[in-house]
């Protein structure tokens, strides 16, 4: 059919009044669809990051452009973060790698990536150096070559990684630094890397490397940046050849003055006392002492720190009370200040120094059974390596802790000094660690303990036997972590007092994993078989022990005098308070004879063996009653 060819009459219509305006809607709302740019950001600001990693790896593949944004530095913190995460090590760092690399440029926005700083540094179990490398690489292509995020990325890997890796960084470094430069059509100033070479220098230098050190300046000049005097007196001042150090300096930098330099003698002297001198006398010398000693590159033994912290303690309980209202007495500032002092000069100076007072301190909860508080030190210092990791961790966010602080134990100083980054422990700080382990568990947990150490001692050795045989020098690599025979004392101690042929067995699985059981080891045993074994066994060890001290005496000197170290009087000491806590008189008797006829010991020379000795006559006295 055709279309009707007359219009449509109009008229069937009402015409527009009042009433149909006033209830007129507006039309309906058209939504405009999010990009994928806009998609992304929105699914990160909303904390779906598996969409988002999905999204993301898809814009990739179709080459579409991702605007920066500083929203994505959620998503790379959370690639390092997620407690449960996806993929293998190599993935994930890909993936943080590929979300820093959206964050803006420099010159776009600043940025002090605080947050990842925070957790690269201070809050992950241990050291991931090859985390710490990608980030600094991927902030020196959006400038951030310098300041203290890239300082502190150059001064962790002068510290820990090998000399080449640092060479092969700083290169790098400068290569990213110029692309940078080149993409917005500028040239990189001459001047931008003198603070970096400056800092890795100084940092290896401190850290032990001092070969690394001397070749870093060599590279430095080479490539045209200038050192400065104060680093050339830090790399001169820890070396371990002070002269062959300075001519090398001196024919890098011929006109190196060294007007900065502190003689290496200035604090080897400790200040004493006469008998009759003060009391607050006596401290104030052994705090310039200390204080010297944490200036130069050697800081003090951790044993002579906490003897006078000891010391000072107990004069400041007394003494503050009496001189509460004085405001003359001259030693009240420094028994108020001296430990904040000490310890703002050893954490300022070098990480070696913090180490040093972070052990003095565990040392101190130690002495004091505070178990808990000693792991809480190793925690809020050092990247937890070498130790059970989650067991630590349960015992510092458990009751235990809580009723500690209930009872009033609290740190030497207060508050806790803020920390750029974690340290590296040492096999003293792990031991002290296992110690503290050992005395927290009970007999089930301490099976545990042991099969675990038995099981990274291993490790450990196996991973030393392939550095050993690997050629290759430029791979990231941390610190081996060391075990030694003080690792294994808390468990020989701990089944000498019920089973010694335990504690013997520990013995036996050291030496098969290469660590030599020392005296400390076997005095331990034999008190245990003299108290509560055979005391057969327990003096066969003695003779064993003497015969190994003899020989080390002869083959120190063809004419030494036969004089046994205390350590071997120490262990005749135990067996006899063994033997006499288990009323075996006539082993005991033996003990002592030996002690005074082939050691030649006397009395008044120690005081535990004359404590031991004078039990040994009080249990004659009550057998003959």
């Amino acid at each position: 059919m055709p279309y009707p060819k007359t219009h449509p009459n109009a008229s069937v219509f009402e015409d527009m009044s009042d009433d149909y305006t006033s209830l007129s809607t507006f039309g309906a709302h058209v939504s405009t669809p999010l990009t994928s740019s806009e998609a992304l950001a929105s699914l990160v600001s909303s904390d779906d990051f598996r969409a988002a990693e999905t999204l993301r790896k898809e814009m990739v593949v179709h080459h579409v452009p991702i605007p920066h944004d500083s929203v994505y530095l959620r998503a790379a913190l959370h690639a390092i973060t997620e407690r449960r995460p996806k993929g293998t090590p190599k993935e994930r760092l890909e993936r943080f790698e590929a979300w820093l690399s959206l964050a803006p440029e420099r010159h776009e926005k600043w940025d002090s990536f605080y947050d990842i700083r925070e957790r690269i540094f201070r809050a992950m179990d241990h050291l991931n150096l090859a985390l710490v490398h990608r980030f600094g690489l991927v902030l020196a292509s959006k400038g951030y070559y310098s300041g203290n995020a890239a300082m502190q990325v150059v001064a962790t890997l002068a510290r820990y990684a090998r000399p080449l890796l640092v060479q092969n960084y700083l290169w790098e470094l400068e290569d990213r630094a110029r692309d940078y430069y080149s993409r917005r059509d500028r040239s990189l100033p001459a001047d931008r890397f003198v603070a970096v070479y400056n800092l890795a220098a100084r940092t290896q230098a401190i850290a032990g490397k001092a070969e690394a050190a001397l070749q870093l300046l060599s590279i430095a000049r080479s490539r045209g940046v200038q050192m400065s005097e104060f680093t050339l007196n830090i790399v001169a001042k820890h070396a371990p050849d002070r002269q062959h150090t300075i001519g090398h300096i001196r024919n890098i930098h011929p006109s190196w003055s060294m007007s900065d330099m502190v003689s290496p003698d200035a604090h080897v002297s400790e200040a004493t006392s006469s008998e009759h001198a003060n009391e607050t006398m006596v401290l104030a010398a052994r705090l310039r002492y200390l204080r010297n000693a944490f200036r130069s590159p050697s800081p003090p033994s951790p044993y002579v720190l906490h003897n006078f912290i000891t010391s000072y303690q107990a004069l400041g309980r007394t003494r503050t009370r009496t001189h509460t209202h004085s405001t003359t007495h001259p030693g009240t500032r420094i028994r108020t200040r001296a430990l904040t002092f000490l310890r703002a000069l050893a954490y300022r100076h070098s990480p070696k120094s913090a180490s040093t007072w972070a052990f003095t301190e565990m040392l101190h909860h130690r002495q004091r059974k505070e178990p808990v508080h000693t792991l809480l030190v190793f925690f809020q210092h050092f990247h937890l390596v070498g130790i059970p990791r989650k067991t630590v961790l349960s015992h510092i966010r458990g009751p235990r802790c809580q009723e500690e602080r209930k009872n009033g134990v609290q740190r030497l100083c207060v508050p806790p000094y803020p920390m750029e980054e974690k340290l590296w422990p040492s096999a003293y700080h792990t031991a002290v660690v296992w110690d503290a382990l050992v005395s927290l568990s009970t007999k089930t947990e301490r099976k545990r303990l042991y099969s675990l150490l038995l099981a990274l001692a291993e490790q450990s050795k196996q991973r030393e036997s392939e550095a050993s045989q690997s050629r290759d020098r430029v791979t990231l690599q941390l610190p081996q972590n060391t075990y030694d025979a003080a690792h294994f004392s808390p468990f020989v101690s701990s089944w000498a007092r019920q089973d010694p042929g335990k504690a013997l067995a520990v013995l036996r699985d050291m030496a098969g994993l290469g660590i030599e059981p020392g005296v400390v080891q076997w005095s331990i045993v034999a008190r245990g078989y003299a108290q509560h074994g055979d005391p057969v066994i327990a003096l066969r060890i003695l003779d064993q022990l003497e015969v190994v001290e003899m020989d080390q005496i002869k083959r120190g000197a063809e004419d030494a005098p036969r004089r046994p170290s205390d350590v071997l009087l120490g262990t005749y000491t135990n067996v006899l308070r063994g033997l006499v806590i288990a009323g075996d008189v006539e082993r005991a008797r033996e003990a002592e004879k030996r002690l005074v006829e082939r050691l030649g010991y006397r009395a008044g020379d120690r005081p535990a063996t004359d404590v031991s000795i004078g039990l040994l006559r009080a249990l004659e006295a009550r057998l003959v009653q």
